[in-house]
Parts: structure tokens; C-alpha cells; sequence
């Protein structure tokens, strides 16, 4: 996975995750880190009666820059389509502490598993760990089961797919990873459904994603479903991204499963 990642890196990832900092809706930082942390701004107020969903990105040592930026970067966007209406972006670490992302970006999450709100939608990137040490990692699987139960949407994005199955929730489901890792996710997890040819797998309330420069792919899909095409559209045009759902190798399944089970 990680030498066939090399591959996908750009300097326009790069540029993008340079300027997070800039795009993003002001969080709060995270108190319970003590005295030496750094202090992040206050979220911005929410207007009155305003429905505010919540995407909270989990982040480990080795996240890649593509998987946790483009999608970051479409949610946030939202603010700009409706703030009557739209999704508040955060990141979720461990304890709370700046992670370095596999290119060298060191970020700053704005909560730890201890203190992280409520999770509508939970993102899952890849990290170099995602297919390895975070799987044997028991406090961050037993926070992600609890998250993955509550969350609205669940989208992993490349080898994000890994610690999601994991907990168990994608057996007798479908589902896609990173192409260069799908036979080795069908070794791993023998009761998934892996589809090869599809960049973006629904099941459910289940979103899975090929990753690397189609990060944002899965990000645009859900925001086309849940706020319409021309609100994922205005946010294309913003991003200079050619998103258009029908054109993207995809699978919706209608699955005899229920979420609630889940």
C-alpha cells in the first residue's frame, strides 16, 4: 500500500492540506490536553434553529494527507451552500496530540476520543497503520465501535475500509478499499462482498471508497444525497472538481440488512 501510494501524492494534495487551517469552520481546541496545548479558536455561532451535522474524521500516525483532506474540504464547504443547513468538520485523535500525516504534515485534531462530541457522519482515511497496527490498537477500536453504532453515514476512504470491517459491521455487506489492497481486504474479511470494479461502494448507511486523488468522490456523493445536486455542484464548481455522480463507477446496494441491526 505504501509504495503504490507514492504514486497518487500531488502537489495539489499538498497545497490543499497546506491550506486546511484557512478552509475550515473555527473549532474548539481541545481543553482536556492541559496547559501546554495549543489553543484553537472557538467555533463560529450557529444561527438559531440552524441544523448543524456533525463530521468527525479519526486520524491516526501516518494518515494520509489526500484521504483525510479532500473530504474534509467538501463537508466544510457546506457552510458556504446554507448555513441555515450544513456540516461541522472536526478531527479525532487518540489522546488529542498533533499527528504527523505519512507525507510530513503535522496536524493538530481538535478532540480526543475522551472528548469528541456526537458523530453524525465518521470518516475513516487511510493511515499507514490502517491495514496493520490500527487493527490491534483495542482503545481505538472499542471508541470507533461505539462511533461507527451512533454515526448517521460512516465513509471510509481508501484503506479505511480495514478498520471498519474490523469491527464486524460490513460482514454479509459489499464494500470497496484501495484497488492495489482489495485482495488482501477479501483475505482479511472473507464474509465482504468486495467489489473491484466500483471507486464507491453504499451499503446501508455504509460508504466505502477507492481513495487516493478520488478522495473527494465519496464526500460528494453524500452531499449530493442528502442536501441535492445543485448544492454538490456549487461546491464542484468552488473546489474546480469535475463531479458528476453518473459518471462515477459505483454500486448502491439495496441491502436486506437494516442499519438498526447494525
Amino acid at each position: 500500500m505504501i509504495g503504490l501510494r507514492r504514486a497518487f501524492i500531488t502537489a495539489g494534495f499538498l497545497t490543499l492540506a497546506a491550506g486546511l487551517s484557512g478552509c475550515q469552520p473555527q473549532a474548539i481546541g481541545d481543553q482536556a490536553r492541559g496547559s501546554d496545548a495549543p489553543v484553537r479558536p472557538s467555533t463560529p455561532e450557529r444561527p438559531a434553529g440552524a441544523r448543524v451535522r456533525t463530521a468527525g474524521f479519526l486520524i491516526t500516525p501516518q494518515v494520509f494527507n489526500s484521504e483525510l483532506m479532500a473530504p474534509y474540504d467538501v463537508f466544510q464547504h457546506s457552510i458556504f451552500r446554507d448555513r441555515s443547513d450544513y456540516i461541522e468538520t472536526f478531527i479525532v485523535s487518540e489522546d488529542g496530540l498533533p499527528v504527523e500525516t505519512f507525507e510530513g504534515i503535522l496536524v493538530t485534531p481538535h478532540y480526543s476520543f475522551e472528548t469528541a462530541p456526537d458523530i453524525d457522519i465518521l470518516v475513516i482515511p487511510s493511515t499507514g497503520g490502517s491495514m496493520t497496527v490500527d487493527l490491534e490498537n483495542e482503545a481505538l477500536m472499542a471508541w470507533l465501535s461505539g462511533a461507527v453504532r451512533d454515526a448517521e453515514w460512516i465513509v471510509t476512504v481508501c484503506d479505511g475500509a480495514f478498520p471498519l470491517a474490523a469491527t464486524g459491521v460490513l460482514d454479509g455487506r459489499t464494500a470497496t478499499t484501495f484497488p492495489g489492497d482489495r485482495e488482501a481486504f477479501q483475505t482479511r474479511f472473507p464474509e465482504i462482498d468486495v467489489r473491484f470494479d466500483k471507486r464507491i461502494v453504499v451499503d446501508g448507511k455504509y460508504i466505502t471508497s477507492v481513495g487516493g486523488a478520488m478522495s473527494y468522490e465519496p464526500a460528494f456523493y453524500l452531499v449530493e444525497r442528502m442536501y441535492g445536486k445543485e448544492h454538490a455542484d456549487l461546491t464542484a464548481e468552488g473546489l474546480v472538481w469535475p463531479w458528476d455522480r453518473s459518471a462515477v463507477p459505483m454500486l448502491e446496494v439495496a441491502s436486506p440488512q437494516t442499519d438498526e441491526a447494525d
